[in-house]
């Protein structure tokens, strides 16, 4: 990993490990064929889409840093997306208490003259009129498909213009052409943070350094290490709100741990502080292994990664980290407390929705975890679509074999192949990744979101929120009924007598 964190531009998903959006079989075959090298070999012979460009993800997660400028180094059009992503971000900043302001982020507006002669002139303007306009703690430089086909050298331009300019420079170099594997775009944040922007506290700034002729800074200095070796960094999610954020931290607090959600929605200040760390807590083991690598070498930072969904996993997640600390015991009477006041409310929900079958679709690893959720609350599983995978999620599927071994496993992001599949299936309710649901419930079924970053999923009230969202939505199904019975679909009906892997190459 050393030989990629010193590269200018981050590796793709597809460079480093083995990946995969065309698969069909059990969690105990998925993992056999990654191992083995042959996800790569999973294809087809048709597409009709694919799930996202890793820009699009790359420039919601950058969006969300306080006191920042976002320039698209592209043609105007790659900038579209940030009309729709700003009001979201806005409500992720008032959920957590923040100021929200004006959204600042420019073009430079390739045309044809530039794509033909080159942009670098024009990226340098536009960073120095963002650096003398808005002030900004940090801007963010989005490389986009155009300027990665000419070959413009960003690096290059952030290094020389970071001495003319007092905004912390750095480029998320994030072409969709580059990668199939929207992950990829995770990797690309990340690598621009730590390539370019401070991870460590000043001097004089953020502390007084100790000396020994000043004991009270002696003092000082031995508190904060007190402080510093019960920090705890805990990785945000894109799928997980202010709600999971306020219950993970809640629970992490009781064991008298102090939590830093690191690092959308912070600022320059905040990200400094990333170094300071006892352990970094990831909630996936898709999205943070990149930065997780970056900090446990540089900085030999220990990570625990899990994600707390359902009663089981989050007694484990809280136990696993309070281990680290040496707070095991303490951490299992917490646990066993929450537990009991859970299964108490949980008693007038589990009955509506126990028995009721029901589909899971969206990201493999958190599909794979919200399959032991509906379990406990005692659902039946009829199958799990995971939009893409890679071998960071092997360990999951290991478990997944274990627990549920006969459950049908599908790795695609294919329209067609997913109406298929629904069809076949026939569940009572989908659960459905945010911009899916469309599908589903035009074919008449009930759908709940995978995620919603407005209520908790994670942590003991995460379970009871899923439950409350689940006996809603099988309450009222009449909406999605009559939308199915007046939905013309685009599909032929032979299509739906079909085998849905029918164009996966053998």
């Amino acid at each position: 990993m050393e030989n990629y964190f010193k590269s200018s531009i981050p590796p793709t998903r597809e460079e480093r490990m083995e990946t995969s959006d065309a698969f069909h079989g059990s969690s105990c075959e998925l993992v056999d064929c990654s191992r083995c090298g042959c996800l790569k070999g999973k294809d087809r012979r048709f597409w009709q889409s694919s799930s996202a460009c890793q820009m699009s993800l790359s420039i919601i997660m950058s969006s969300t840093i306080e006191n920042s400028v976002i320039i698209m180094h592209g043609p105007i059009g790659c900038g579209t997306a940030l009309h729709t992503l700003i009001p979201s971000t806005n409500f992720g900043k008032s959920a957590r208490g923040l100021p929200v302001k004006p959204f600042n982020w420019l073009s430079t507006n390739l045309t044809d003259t530039e794509i033909i002669t080159g942009s670098e002139k024009k990226l340098k303007e536009t960073i120095e009129y963002a650096d003398r306009t808005f002030r900004p703690e940090i801007i963010f430089v989005i490389s986009t498909c155009a300027p990665n086909i000419m070959g413009d050298d960003i690096e290059q331009i952030i290094n020389d213009e970071q001495k003319v300019v007092s905004s912390q420079l750095t480029a998320v170099h994030c072409p969709g052409f580059r990668s199939r594997v929207v992950s990829s775009a995770y990797d690309a944040f990340y690598h621009s943070l730590f390539r370019h922007i401070k991870f460590e506290p000043i001097p004089y700034k953020d502390y007084v350094p100790a000396s020994e002729a000043d004991g009270l800074s002696l003092i000082r200095a031995d508190a904060y290490e007190y402080k510093r070796a019960h920090n705890v960094n805990l990785m945000s999610l894109e799928s997980s709100g202010a709600p999971d954020e306020q219950e993970l931290t809640r629970l992490l607090n009781l064991l008298d741990l102090n939590v830093n959600v690191m690092a959308e929605y912070a600022n320059s200040d905040k990200i400094r502080f990333f170094s300071e760390a006892a352990l970094n807590v990831s909630l996936c083991e898709m999205h943070d292994d990149y930065i997780l690598s970056y900090l446990r070498d540089k900085y030999g930072i220990p990570s625990f990664v899990k994600m707390p969904l359902g009663i089981r996993a989050t007694k484990e997640w809280l136990i696993g980290i309070g281990a680290h600390f040496g707070l095991e015991e303490r951490a299992k009477r917490l646990a066993d407390s929450e537990e009991q006041l859970l299964l108490k409310a949980l008693e007038p929900l589990k009955e509506k929705i126990k028995g009721k079958r029901i589909l899971i679709t969206g990201g493999s690893v958190r599909s794979a975890n919200e399959a032991y959720l509906l379990q406990e609350l005692g659902l039946e599983i009829v199958g799990l679509v995971g939009y893409l995978y890679d071998t960071n999620a092997d360990p999951v599927f290991d478990e997944l074999s274990d627990r549920l071994p006969e459950l049908s496993v599908i790795v695609s992001d294919q329209p067609f192949e997913y109406v298929n599949q629904i069809r076949k299936l026939d569940p009572d309710i989908v659960l459905v990744h945010a911009g899916y649901n469309a599908v589903p419930s035009k074919l008449g079924f009930n759908t709940i979101p995978e995620f919603d970053v407005g209520s908790s999923y994670f942590g003991f009230s995460g379970v009871y929120q899923v439950a409350k969202k689940l006996a809603f939505a099988l309450d009222s199904g009449s909406f999605f009924k009559h939308l199915g019975e007046n939905y013309e679909s685009p599909y032929k009906r032979g299509w739906y007598d079909r085998d849905p892997f029918s164009y996966h190459k053998k």
